[in-house]
């Protein structure tokens, strides 16, 4: 290993961003089988289908090429899958989506989810970023909306407003925060 590992210098990698499709056989749902509390557990169904393959497949040869015109004596490739979204699609039609615009489950009126599941498919950046904005988002509209959201089946969509009062008042208006 520690041979191997001397010769680190010399390695590179590629890596490829590839989109697989929202395929509705691939869900997220409720089990017969049940956990210690009583409560059912999740059935993941997932599979690739042919245009995730054959996607997954040219991403495979194109690296090989790139690796073997630059000169690789050896090429080693390895398939994952990384920053996995769905199963909770984000839109207006609840008999298309599990959550409106700011989260709110269609079916349970006081229940938001704020992570990876509500986009609809994956792009080809880490979508963390975009994860942190839309569950920012969804803290503005709670403090909106105050309590009442929770015990409430009304659906006010209007969008919240800028926060102005999350940053000092002598740093407001004027670019960002800096720490003396």
């Amino acid at each position: 290993m520690r041979r191997v590992m001397m010769d680190y210098n010399h390695w590179a990698t590629i890596g490829v961003l590839g989109e697989i499709l929202p395929w509705k056989d691939n869900r997220v749902e409720l089990a017969i089988e049940k956990d210690q509390y009583g409560l059912p557990v999740a059935k993941v169904t997932f599979n690739l289908h042919d245009n995730d393959k054959k996607l997954i497949e040219f991403g495979k040869n194109k690296v090989m090429e790139i690796m073997w015109a630059a000169g690789a004596k050896q090429v080693v490739q390895k398939s994952r899958f990384a920053h996995l979204v769905g199963a909770a699609r984000m839109g207006k039609d609840p008999a298309t989506s599990v959550v409106d615009k700011f989260g709110r489950t269609h079916d349970v009126p006081n229940l938001f989810i704020c992570d990876g599941s509500i986009l609809p498919t994956q792009g080809s950046a880490n979508p963390g970023l975009t994860i942190q904005a839309l569950a920012a988002r969804t803290a503005d509209y709670l403090i909106k909306q105050g309590d009442a959201i929770f015990f409430s089946n009304r659906r006010d969509l209007a969008e919240p407003g800028i926060r102005y009062d999350l940053s000092p008042p002598y740093t407001r208006f004027k670019g960002n925060p800096r720490i003396a």
